[in-house]
């Protein structure tokens, strides 16, 4: 219901680099410190910011085209692009709070659905109100998902019963008949299609679906997947482990799923070994002292390429997937069994090794998403 860590840090980096030039071209709130993610950020500042940015939202093309910007990669770039295009600004009703996402309901007519994960929170903890409820906030596109700009404004307003059933059955009929709002600019699928009454189209003949072994992947994205991740498999059962494979697919899949996928250009082999670079250099593969490890050269040799190119490739891998000792999404058990980053928690005020506690507190650590699994059930897999 909200977002990594790494896609945390990319939102707030984006949002607080913006703002900030934004103002100090301006001049909208003097003296104004620049945010820092990580650090106590002062919202009144921001709240006057960005009512004035979202009145304006040609600042961003101004921002694009100076030189504050030029720190970020195209990724980044493309990501504000979407900012200035499909930003919605509007109030909704927060109709429900499911395990994906909560959804936001329109007050046109007729109505829409759009799914929303919380940021660096679930929703449900940064507006504890019953639903449903009404907000006021702006919706923006962030790769395949949709979020809001940092700030929440809630009214209280309470419903009687006659209105929460009506508004419940307005979401029923809607979620059924026109689906919820993933994507902003995609429309939704419906959760329950329309009888159809005309016999359905036979597939064309010459047009095979393409087998992705289960990888959930855009179609679009269907044919490059399986011409890098072929590429992947083989270097990998040759030259690494099941582990490393299992991982770099991971990794595939979610770059495959980026709005423009980066992997629409460039050549499939180097692609496979950006990524098989950038995730060994994740998990210290290049340190000799590690059971499995191999030169960036000898890596950069699998696919007949330089090692400067494969180290290029491989950082702008790292850079579009948030790759860091920090983000255990892309590291080896044994890496992340080691990383104390993510072991050590707060419970009753203490800082503790959360691995050391009963199972019962590390299953609500897992169920608030505090640690990526249960370490005991990892070492015990086959």
């Amino acid at each position: 219901m909200y977002l990594s860590r790494s896609e945390v840090e990319l939102f707030y980096k984006l949002w607080c680099t913006l703002t900030w030039t934004i103002n100090q071209k301006h001049k909208i709130v003097p003296a104004f410190k620049k945010p820092v993610y990580g650090e106590h950020i002062n919202t009144e500042p921001i709240i006057a910011i960005r009512e004035k940015l979202w009145e304006n939202p040609q600042w961003i093309d101004e921002f694009l085209d100076e030189k504050g910007s030029n720190e970020l990669n195209e990724n980044e770039r493309e990501i504000l692009r979407d900012w200035r295009k499909k930003f919605i600004k509007d109030k909704f009703i927060v109709v429900k709070h499911l395990a994906t996402y909560s959804v936001f309901m329109t007050f046109d007519d007729p109505a829409k659905l759009y799914g929303v994960y919380g940021i660096s929170n679930p929703i449900r903890e940064t507006a504890p109100n019953d639903v449903p409820f009404i907000v006021e906030t702006i919706l923006l596109p962030f790769e395949d998902k949709i979020i809001y700009d940092s700030l929440l404004v809630t009214y209280k307003i309470s419903f009687g019963k006659n209105a929460r059933e009506d508004i419940n059955d307005s979401y029923k009929q809607i979620k059924e008949k026109t689906g919820i709002i993933e994507t902003i600019g995609i429309p939704p699928t419906p959760i329950k299609p329309q009888t159809v009454t005309k016999k359905p189209k036979s597939t064309p003949p010459n047009t095979p679906a393409i087998d992705t072994k289960g990888a959930n992947v855009p179609k679009a994205m269907a044919t490059r997947y399986v011409e890098i991740a072929e590429l992947i498999e083989k270097t990998c059962d040759e030259k690494l482990n099941a582990e490393y494979k299992e991982i770099c697919l991971n990794a595939l899949v979610k770059l495959c799923r980026k709005r423009p996928s980066p992997l629409i250009t460039g050549r499939a082999q180097t692609w496979a070994c950006g990524i098989i670079y950038a995730i060994g250099s994740n998990n210290f593969i290049f340190d000799k002292s590690q059971p499995m490890n191999v030169t960036a050269s000898e890596i950069a040799e699998w696919f007949n390429l330089s090692k400067s190119t494969a180290g290029n490739k491989a950082a702008e891998v790292n850079k579009l997937l948030g790759l860091s000792y920090f983000n255990t999404e892309f590291q080896l058990k044994t890496i992340a069994d080691r990383n104390p980053t993510i072991w050590y928690l707060k419970v009753n005020g203490l800082v503790v090794d959360i691995r050391t506690m009963p199972r019962e507190i590390q299953e609500e650590a897992l169920h608030k998403g505090l640690i990526p699994y249960i370490s005991t059930d990892k070492r015990n897999e086959p």
